[in-house]
């Protein structure tokens, strides 16, 4: 029986100043599942996952929702509101870590007492409680990935989209990710990951999909998938490899 696809992209080709950055003739992301996309640097990966997300919708070719084509000369804001993105360097906005996670849910109108109760409970799974009242500029590296997080998580997004959320991380927090994140997700949710953290990978991934050049080498199962294909352990970053 065929997986469910929630995206699928066909014919995707982008260009940047004279050089193609990605040529795609398709891809999917499988529904409910973790779905990565790997490769060395300059494949084309991060470019994939800003289409993907709605982030850039300056490319030639198309972009099916659940079958539905996506069209780029519309804001899409229904649709974006369902997605969610965790980026490498987060941006945390001026104020307190509490208004950082609780910002999506103002955007939406939800109630004050709905948007205190949700606070707390992601910030207590993600043990930053204590740090609700800090300023986010004063955060460490990790504890603003754990803002951003909790911030992209707390509004249940159906898709959730984390561009090397580790790679600027210390070996503890990394740690953390790895060990938590999968617990964080809910069974609804579809994960799209970039990531060069093979033991990230190995714990996490459901489908994976290598790009070379801007282009799809393969996409396989995590059963199928061959990590002898580089050569090196499980323990060493894809990034070394490929």
């Amino acid at each position: 029986m065929p997986e469910d696809k929630i995206i699928e992209v066909k014919k995707i080709k982008k260009v940047c100043r004279d050089k193609t950055i990605l040529d795609i003739d398709q891809f999917s992301v499988l529904k409910n599942k973790f779905n990565f996309i790997i490769g060395g640097n300059g494949s084309g990966k991060t470019s994939l996952l800003n289409i993907l997300s709605l982030v850039d919708q300056d490319y030639q070719g198309e972009l099916f929702y659940k079958g539905r084509l996506v069209k780029k000369d519309q804001q899409n804001l229904e649709l974006r509101r369902k997605f969610s993105v965790i980026w490498q360097d987060p941006y945390l906005y001026r104020g307190n870590v509490f208004y950082n996670i609780a910002l999506p849910l103002k955007l939406r109108d939800i109630d004050q007492e709905i948007i205190n109760k949700k606070v707390k409970e992601i910030a207590s799974r993600l043990e930053i409680t204590g740090l609700l009242e800090q300023s986010a500029h004063t955060l460490s590296g990790g504890e603003r990935q754990k803002t951003s997080i909790a911030r992209a998580l707390i509004s249940d997004p159906e898709l959730l989209f984390v561009d090397e959320a580790t790679t600027n991380l210390d070996e503890e927090s990394i740690h953390f990710f790895n060990s938590h994140f999968a617990d964080l997700v809910t069974d609804e949710m579809t994960v799209v990951m970039v990531s060069h953290d093979r033991r990230q990978i190995k714990q996490l991934a459901d489908q994976i999909t290598l790009l070379k050049a801007g282009e799809v080498e393969i996409t396989k199962s995590i059963n199928n998938f061959n990590f002898e294909l580089f050569g090196a352990g499980i323990e060493s970053p894809i990034a070394e490899l490929v």
